[in-house]
């Protein structure tokens, strides 16, 4: 059996003590020489590790031989860019467990003092740096390694026309750390070794060239896609004409925060995320074809700032940050329950869709009783006209009502 044990910064204060009772039930230790070092005491059978991965996985499977609990020591936390995968990939049949360790990820963000739970993650180790994303919108965890130093990413970033800030941190949690936050145009110049670091990127102050803003905004936002063009299944879908008007009632900025409630196929979210294109979209759905056709149309699209959260308003509210925008599409009778618990600040826009009028009336008074502001209702019933040989038919649409509001200082 193989025991993968994260050591997170590999000092010994900083090693939870059921990781040094774990490794005392082991029977063989492997490990880097440092990592070896942690456990002076262990009484097992040891071996070291080189910083060559064939021979490495040979040492492995030769502990493995002798039916024995091997123990594998990984720096930092084994899920996190580590040697997790590959021990997956070359021992199928073997049980492996998996222990937690504090990563250089989440030391970083508690040195810069920030949550992570909206960041993006990266690995430069071993990589090409074209890996990175063109554009930083929401705090970036970048891995360096090798080549790969955190100066040669801010020029990386320079030469795309953004002076980031950036935050470095180099041997965390050891005697000669290092952290400091700069801009991309002073990392660059830093003749400081940094061989063993992470930065974070941030989306403060970034700016495209003036040349290329326009072009920017404007890519990808499409509004009223015709319905053929999403994957629906059997999943009801918000038509064209009324998507619109819900988008336009919206008054989605491009650096909004959006919650879309009751996403069904995502068609609103889908063109919710090209109009909050340095935002981010959250899709909250709990039928599970529908999630599926979510993730179907997301990629058929190329969304990327959409994201998924499997289960039912408001119990998942606790995975959201603060919002700009929320749209509730379905409620499944829980409208003052959303209402009251919807993390949406203060200015934040809010429209619902309603098929009844006894929605309308229940919406109409709890967004009173909760003081949103400028409280407005339109009822919609387009009508399509579709060809019938020579003549042009009437396909009335059902008639909806569409309720928006902007939240109150005090609400």
């Amino acid at each position: 059996m193989l025991q993968v044990i994260g050591i997170g910064p590999g000092r010994p204060e900083w090693l939870p003590l059921v990781i040094t009772e774990l490794v005392k039930n082991c029977e063989i230790l492997v490990g880097g020489s440092r990592a070896l070092e942690l456990f002076p005491d262990f009484k097992g059978r040891q071996y070291s590790l080189s910083g060559d991965l064939r021979s490495s996985i040979e040492v492995i499977r030769s502990a493995l031989l002798e039916e024995k609990v091997v123990g594998i020591l990984v720096s930092g936390d084994p899920g996190f860019f580590s040697f997790l995968p590959r021990l997956k990939r070359e021992f199928p049949e073997e049980k492996i467990e998996v222990y937690p360790g504090i990563s250089s990820l989440q030391f970083a963000f508690a040195r810069a003092g920030l949550a992570w739970q909206e960041a993006t993650f990266a690995s430069v180790h071993g990589r090409e740096l074209s890996v990175l994303p063109e554009l930083i919108t929401r705090p970036t965890a970048v891995l360096t390694g090798g080549e790969n130093t955190p100066q040669k990413i801010a020029q990386l970033y320079l030469e795309r026309g953004y002076n980031l800030h950036i935050s470095v941190g180099n041997a965390l949690a050891y005697p000669e750390e290092l952290w400091m936050t700069t801009d991309a145009e002073h990392l660059a110049q830093e003749k400081r070794l940094l061989k063993n670091a992470i930065v974070i990127l941030y989306p403060v102050n970034n700016k495209l060239p003036d040349s290329q803003q326009s072009s920017k905004r404007g890519s990808g936002c499409r509004l009223g896609i015709p319905d053929e063009e999403f994957l629906r299944g059997k999943v009801p879908m918000t038509k064209a004409e009324v998507r619109v008007q819900v988008l336009a009632k919206a008054q989605i900025s491009l650096y909004d925060r959006v919650v879309d409630i009751g996403a069904g196929t995502g068609s609103i979210s889908i063109e919710a995320a090209s109009l909050a294109a340095e935002g981010v979209v959250y899709a909250i759905e709990s039928n599970s074809e529908a999630q599926e056709l979510i993730l179907a149309n997301q990629t058929k699209f190329g969304v990327s700032n959409l994201r998924l959260i499997s289960g039912a308003a408001p119990d998942v509210f606790g995975e959201l940050p603060p919002v700009d925008v929320c749209i509730i599409g379905g409620s499944k009778g829980r409208l003052s329950e959303i209402l009251n618990q919807v993390p949406l600040v203060a200015g934040g826009r809010i429209v619902i869709t309603a098929v009844t009028l006894e929605t309308v009336a229940q919406g109409l008074q709890l967004l009173t009783e909760l003081n949103y502001q400028e409280i407005d209702t339109v009822s919609i019933q387009a009508v399509r006209w579709k060809a019938v040989q020579a003549l042009h038919m009437a396909q009335a649409l059902n008639p909806i009502f569409i309720l928006s509001a902007r939240k109150g200082e005090n609400a």
